[in-house]
Order: structure tokens, then sequence, then C-alpha cells
């Protein structure tokens, strides 16, 4: 009997390993507003997509607005959260979650975010 390989589903976008430190808005619709977390860091982004890591807890199809600092303005990205894993505590970086971007990223926006060739990481 043979024993059936694991597929992998191709990415429709390949991922950028980086760590971006970034502001995080959590969009409240049913109280108009929104909360802010200075430390959430962004890690292998796509056109489609990103990792998040925050201490806040926040359950899949959540509404964010990612503030990412970008050469020529900061950018500020609407995303929903698709998957969540850990548990959130004290350390920023406790709670990770996968996020899906509510507009595929331009080339130009993705590339403007990303730190230049050769720049020390954040």
């Amino acid at each position: 009997m043979e024993m059936e390989q694991p597929v992998s589903t191709p990415r429709d976008y390949p991922r950028t390993s980086v760590r971006i430190p970034v502001l995080v808005e959590i969009m409240h619709a049913w109280e108009r507003s929104t909360r802010r977390s200075t430390d959430a860091i962004l890690s292998n982004v796509s056109r489609g997509g990103a990792g998040l890591s925050m201490a806040w807890t926040v359950p899949p199809r959540t509404r964010l607005a990612i503030l990412v600092p970008a050469m020529g303005g900061d950018l500020r990205l609407l995303a929903d959260v698709v998957w969540t894993s850990h548990t959130p505590g004290p350390d920023p970086e406790s709670a990770a979650y996968g996020v899906r971007w509510v507009e595929y990223l331009s080339r130009h926006k993705l590339e403007a975010m990303l730190p230049a060739e050769g720049a020390p990481a954040p």
C-alpha cells in the first residue's frame, strides 16, 4: 500500500520574509470606533496578505486597518483576520494572525513597504 504524499496548495503570490513594526486599528463597526496597538509586527508579506503578531485577542473575520511605514508616506491597509494561533499575553508577539488584504496590494505598494536591500532590519 502506497502512502499518499501531502499536497501543498500553491499561493497566489509569493511571500517576502520581513518584520515591519506597524500600528493596528481594530475596526468596531457596531461602536463606530477603533482601538490602536503600537506593538504589532507584520511579517511574511505578499500581495494577498501577511502574518501579524500582537498582544490583543481578535477572532477570525475581524476587520483591521494596518498602518505601515512606507517610502513616500505611510500606507493604511484594510485586512481581515483569516486565522489565529497562540495565546495573547504581555509579549507583543504572543498572538499570531494570518490576515488577507481587502484589496490585493499593487506591486508599487508592496515595494514601498519593504525595506530597501541592504538596509538594516527594524
